[in-house]
């Protein structure tokens, strides 16, 4: 199945093309629709799109700049294009963030069934990656991992995460299917090393649920690192050599980077030049804390010092602490507080949330 994101600020076009393309001839689902690219963006992370068609000229955020969003986050969405004539250079610049094409309006008969006929190949290519991806996954992959969690190989650990597998794996519609999977191998290796089966048992449910309730493709791959690493951390009891500088530019970088959404923990890990399961390890050991809690913990008094100011939405602040989607922050943040945003809002205001 192509999941289509379709993001245009005239109505009738999206109506337009919802009811003339041939969904089933591409195996095609419309998973959403966007007015506005600042919308779209937010959708993204959600529905995980497979491709985006989009109007290249809409007020505030264009569709050239929502194809470059796409492109520095390094999605595997395919981006196409609407745009009139007179945009045909400024569409051709989009090339360079990877849109693979651009129908130009108005749209005809013709160009609706040139661009069924590209979503029929994108389709195609789609069950071509995923049928190799998951004969990769089913084939070796699991004893790789379990071997390595056995020989603490933290470096088998460390290519798999940073590997164009991991995040094919995770873009898909099977990104739950996989996760899950990934936990439960980590608790293949703790039944082996007898852990309390009982107490296992609840483990994995509570890991998984936490695991399913996060929204996000970015969010859910740190998820799953952060519970390998951590099991990898818990079993090394000695400091790494030259922690006291790593966790220093590793705090810097946080520091600073953290209200970005689009931060992720491979993305520090490459911007030190030092591997996942070294970073998790010197961190955990020099603050107690693993990178993921203390990303969110940054996030979330952020968010409890912007809720007392009236000038910002609940959605602008979720934006500004770092996370794309209001709905999975309002969750997490009550999740953290006991709270919505919006009851700690009315506490803050009244001044009754001091020590909270």
């Amino acid at each position: 199945m192509l999941k289509i994101l379709l993001v245009d600020d005239e109505q009738f076009t999206t109506e337009g093309l919802i009811s003339t393309l041939d969904w089933d001839r591409f195996d095609g689902r419309l998973v959403g629709t966007a007015a506005s690219g600042e919308e779209a963006v937010r959708l993204t992370d959600k529905l995980l799109p497979d491709v985006i068609i989009s109007d290249i000229k809409m007020d505030g955020m264009t569709g050239i700049d929502l194809a470059g969003i796409i492109h520095r986050k390094k999605e595997s969405m395919r981006l196409i294009l609407l745009t009139a004539h007179g945009e045909f250079e400024y569409a051709r610049k989009a090339l360079q963030y990877g849109v693979i094409d651009y129908i130009l309006k108005p749209i005809t008969r013709d160009k609706i069934e040139h661009l069924t006929e590209l979503l029929v190949q994108l389709n195609a290519q789609k069950e071509q990656h995923r049928n190799s991806y998951l004969f990769a996954w089913d084939s070796s992959l699991k004893g790789d991992l379990l071997n390595a969690l056995r020989n603490e190989s933290c470096d088998f650990i460390d290519q798999f995460f940073q590997s164009p597998l991991f995040e094919e794996l995770m873009s898909g519609e099977e990104c739950n299917t996989i996760g899950v999977q990934l936990i439960d191998y980590l608790y293949q290796y703790l039944s082996e090393i007898n852990v309390s089966p009982k107490a296992l048992d609840y483990s994995r449910n509570e890991t998984i649920n936490a695991f399913l309730d996060t929204d996000g493709r970015q969010h859910k791959m740190d998820f799953i690192i952060t519970k390998y690493y951590d099991l990898l951390t818990s079993r090394s009891e000695a400091p790494p050599s030259h922690a006291d500088a790593i966790t220093a530019f590793a705090l810097n970088y946080i520091r600073k980077h953290y209200m970005d959404p689009e931060f992720n923990l491979s993305g520090l890990a490459y911007s030190m030049n030092v591997s996942l399961s070294h970073l998790s390890t010197v961190f955990k050991h020099a603050t107690g804390n693993n990178l993921s809690t203390y990303v969110t913990e940054l996030r979330m008094e952020r968010a409890k010092a912007l809720l007392s100011d009236l000038q910002y939405s609940i959605t602008e602040i979720a934006q500004m602490s770092g996370y794309n989607d209001a709905k999975y922050f309002s969750r997490l943040f009550k999740k953290r507080t006991g709270r919505t945003p919006g009851e700690y809002r009315n506490l803050a205001i009244q001044g009754g949330v001091h020590g909270v």
